[in-house]
């Protein structure tokens, strides 16, 4: 959604250290520069770059399915980002439903080596369902028109946040990570139909770059344990 970034450090060396530092260097560039009050086009293209390093890695460090599912997640993620970065009609409407497609994808993939049975599942899915009550109990009061697009999203987000939990690797890494989109979210929607939440902006971009981070971060690590094993 509307998103400037905390980077944990991307576990990968070699080739992967240029991509890293442009993370890094691009998302707090975009950070510092949004909270400066900085508009127009060149933000938009700004705001994905950070998005377009992870993808790098997806693309060189996955393969097959996961490789496909994990770019697909990206690119959509990318679009919602223009999308909300650009003043038009219903814009907040179509970034929703860019990165809504960015949820489902990210859960498909999660859910190709599914673990259910775990109790890491049961726990993690209970934590996330109560969290997204919580949240839906809060803004959709004030969502006006608005409240079916946010009902279908937060249902996107449980959705990948439970993939996730239920993933056959058990990576804390990738729940923390669905975790941190959901807290990114729920700001952007506390933000927008609640109140206004202090450096929102700043804390929404923060918790969304790490978010991405440690969701592909997680997949190349579970797919290198897979091949490993």
């Amino acid at each position: 959604m509307s998103h400037a970034a905390v980077q944990p450090r991307l576990p990968v060396a070699g080739s992967n250290t240029i991509p890293t530092a442009l993370f890094v260097f691009g998302g707090a560039l975009y950070m510092a520069l949004d909270a400066a009050g900085s508009h127009g086009l060149w933000m938009a293209v700004l705001k994905i770059v950070p998005i377009l390093c992870l993808m790098a890695l997806a693309a060189t460090k996955l393969s097959g399915t996961t490789r496909t599912l994990a770019l697909l997640a990206l690119v959509f993620s990318a679009s919602g980002d223009v999308l909300l970065a650009i003043d038009f009609p219903n814009h907040f409407v179509f970034g929703l439903g860019a990165f809504l497609l960015a949820q489902l994808a990210y859960g498909c993939n999660f859910l190709r080596s599914p673990r259910f049975g775990s109790r890491y599942f049961a726990l993690r899915g209970m934590a996330v369902v109560l969290a997204a009550l919580v949240l839906a109990r809060q803004v959709l009061p004030g969502a006006g028109e608005l409240a079916l697009p946010v009902v279908f999203y937060i249902v996107a987000i449980v959705f990948m946040a439970l993939s996730a939990a239920a993933h056959g690797s058990g990576s804390s890494l990738l729940f923390a990570g669905a975790l941190t989109f959901m807290i990114s979210d729920a700001l952007i929607a506390i933000n927008r139909f609640v109140d206004p939440v202090p450096l929102a902006g700043t804390w929404i971009m923060l918790t969304y770059y790490a978010a991405q981070a440690l969701l592909i971060t997680g997949l190349v690590r579970a797919d290198l344990a897979a091949r490993v094993s």
